[in-house]
């Protein structure tokens, strides 16, 4: 099993272990060194050739920031900042870290004292900032899927919306730069971004950029060449007049503020006369929304795989096919420049295919072994009321089938990646997202013909109405336990 090598740079011998002892809990990671200075650090990569660095700020002698300089000048590898909101002196050192060439900001208490959950996808975030270090023909290889054709419009666009992850805040940073002082639209960015850290992000964001870079607040109504962004644990939502709306986050929510918050409501007010672009991020949040935008006649991009840090956002709607367009960082904002004047589509080099080649083997790849006959029928159940999924869960675990339970639609396409479910439980009547748009994600993975069964307590009108919309083979009434088992046992055989 490949691993991806990690140097550790911290003064205190305690964050060290903490974070050996965290890091190794996958096995893809391999922590290979460790440094208690900036110029310790610098030479342990010298040495080491790390695929990942994580980095302290407040060391004696040179120190974090200095090191974080000299290592992106000498050998360019992802440096990974662990630190808390941080001023020493009037000096933002969070914002100088940025600045300097660190990919990546993550609060200690990520880590330290964390939740098994909040350290699990931690963990996850390093692993995939590792991979983001390889060599072009060491990474697995991505091919841009066909995009289905969809009528765009030709109307001038109002607004670009632009969501971003990990990996996201230099990757944002280098397309904002690249567009004119003149760009004729206002642009909302929504970057999943810790809130210690934010007001450094808005200023390293405003200082790379050259545009004029302010958080989005109640009374914001979007003017043409200024950038806007979502503030932390805020919705932002866009309305037909260029106002903004901000709503709380949804109860239990993972990840607020939500690039498909922002691009749900501009394909809603805009319908057409938009443009949304996915950058760089771990996850699939924004697939969903991209989609939309992309029926409602809207241009949509994604950044290329090569250009990417973590491809995961841009490869779950490329997966979707809510992409119009595959493009390398260096290359969207000329497009967007062309783009924001409406009309026809301007042209873009060809991605070449594949993106990146695989390392060539000596022997052809042996046949893939045949798929394992699975015992048991898998059952995907989608509610964001914990009590009933538990409740649905432990039923249908007793009554002998496999189950998958979802709290969070947002990550549905995500789970559909990995399983292949043979029946969907389904509460139409979710907060995050309408039962409807679940199916349409179920029918886009290919999952043309796995029954849907709707489980919900709405009265017997509006269950009709989402019977059809669901396009369901049935309902059981939340509170019947031994119906669902029937019910699942009829549509699994």
């Amino acid at each position: 099993m490949a691993k991806f090598r990690v140097l550790i740079v911290d003064d205190s011998s305690l964050s060290r272990e903490v974070l050996r002892r965290t890091l190794e809990l996958d096995p893809h990671l391999s922590v290979v060194g460790e440094a208690k200075t900036g110029e310790e650090a610098v030479t342990l990569v010298r040495a080491l050739r790390p695929s990942l660095v994580t980095m302290d700020l407040n060391m004696p002698g040179m120190g974090g920031l200095k090191a974080i300089e000299v290592i992106m000048r000498e050998r360019p590898t992802p440096i990974v900042v662990i630190s808390e909101r941080s001023s020493t002196s009037g000096v933002d050192l969070n914002y100088e870290a940025l600045s300097r060439g660190a990919l990546e900001l993550v609060p200690k208490s990520a880590v330290f004292g964390a939740g098994d959950e909040e350290v699990r996808r931690f963990v996850e975030r390093l692993r995939l900032l590792a991979e983001s270090g390889l060599d072009e023909d060491e990474r697995p290889a991505a091919r841009p899927a066909p995009a289905p054709p969809i009528p765009v419009s030709t109307e001038k666009p109002l607004l670009l919306g632009i969501g971003a992850s990990t990996g996201g805040p230099r990757a944002l940073a280098k397309l904002l730069s690249s567009l004119p002082r003149d760009f004729p639209l206002p642009i909302a960015v929504v970057q999943h971004m810790a809130e210690d850290f934010f007001d450094s992000f808005v200023r390293f964001l405003r200082d790379a950029s050259g545009h004029p870079v302010e958080q989005a607040t109640a009374s914001t109504r979007f003017e043409p060449g200024k950038v806007y962004v979502a503030p932390p644990r805020q919705e932002l939502f866009v309305r037909e007049n260029l106002s903004v709306k901000l709503l709380p986050p949804p109860p239990n929510s993972i990840i607020s503020p939500s690039v498909d918050s922002l691009f749900f409501s501009m394909a809603t007010a805009l319908k057409g006369r938009s443009i949304g672009v996915l950058l760089t991020g771990m996850g699939d949040d924004g697939a969903q929304g991209l989609l939309r935008m992309r029926r409602m006649g809207a241009r949509t991009i994604i950044q290329d795989k090569a250009s990417c840090a973590v491809f995961g956002m841009p490869r779950a709607a490329m997966e979707l096919g809510a992409a119009e367009h595959v493009i390398s960082l260096n290359l969207i904002a000329p497009f967007l420049t062309q783009v924001a004047k409406g009309g026809e589509t301007p042209s873009i080099p060809p991605p070449s295919a594949p993106i990146f080649s695989a390392r060539p083997s000596a022997a052809p790849a042996p046949a893939p072994a045949p798929a394992p006959v699975r015992e048991k029928k898998l059952v995907l159940i989608v509610d964001d009321q914990q009590s009933d999924l538990e409740i649905a869960r432990v039923t249908l675990q007793r009554a002998g089938f496999d189950v998958l339970t979802l709290d969070n639609p947002l990550m549905l396409a995500r789970t559909l990646r990995r399983n292949v479910v043979d029946v969907v439980v389904l509460e139409p009547e979710l907060k995050t997202m309408k039962g409807a748009v679940v199916v349409q994600t179920l029918r886009s993975h290919g999952l043309g013909t796995v029954p849907i069964c709707l489980w919900s307590s709405a009265d017997e009108n509006t269950l009709s109405t989402r019977l059809r919309e669901c396009q369901a083979s049935g309902s059981v009434r939340k509170g019947d336990p031994a119906a669902l088992v029937r019910a699942v046992t009829k549509l699994a055989t």
